[in-house]
């Protein structure tokens, strides 16, 4: 399975994104904003294969099984144009130029800014949801979110101490 997750900004999404590659077999790819690659470049599983946003092309014609785009922006839907898959997991670019996702990813995208349902009841969505960001994401892939682990990079001495009074 050769996987490419999609996930740029919202660094807290992206950390919460990371209990994926517990369940994901193969190879997964990560693109990401530079400000993430920090959380990112060290994980086991991915360590190769984190390419950020500027690099983006590098992506392009590339053939994965599995691709999915947890962005609800233009730019990321564009790119998918460009990145040959099997299966696409989340928002896209229809045959009208609109954005828009897939229906096994609606229990996420429903809730978002490019809801089908329009901002107004999205925002009403949310307010009644249960679910963890997790538990939708996973949902929509097939998986059940069973708290599966975090991936954070290594902690490292900042120099930084707290001197008790």
């Amino acid at each position: 399975m050769n996987t490419l997750i999609i996930k740029l900004g919202a660094t807290g999404d992206v950390v919460r994104t990371t209990t994926l590659l517990n369940v994901l077999d193969g190879r997964v790819h990560w693109l990401t904003y530079d400000q993430n690659l920090v959380l990112l470049k060290d994980i086991l599983q991915i360590s190769q294969n984190v390419v950020p946003w500027g690099e983006r092309q590098v992506l392009e014609n590339r053939n994965y099984d599995l691709v999915i785009n947890l962005e609800d922006g233009l730019e990321a839907a564009k790119l998918l144009k460009k990145i040959k898959y099997k299966e696409l997991f989340g928002a896209y670019l229809n045959n009208s130029q609109k954005l828009t996702y897939t229906d096994n990813s609606k229990e996420w995208f429903d809730l978002s800014i490019i809801s089908k349902y329009g901002k107004e009841k999205a925002d009403e969505l949310k307010y009644v949801n249960k679910k963890t960001y997790q538990e939708l994401i996973f949902l929509g892939l097939g998986y059940t979110f069973s708290s599966q682990k975090y991936f954070l990079p290594e902690a490292h001495p900042a120099g930084l101490y707290h001197r008790l009074l």
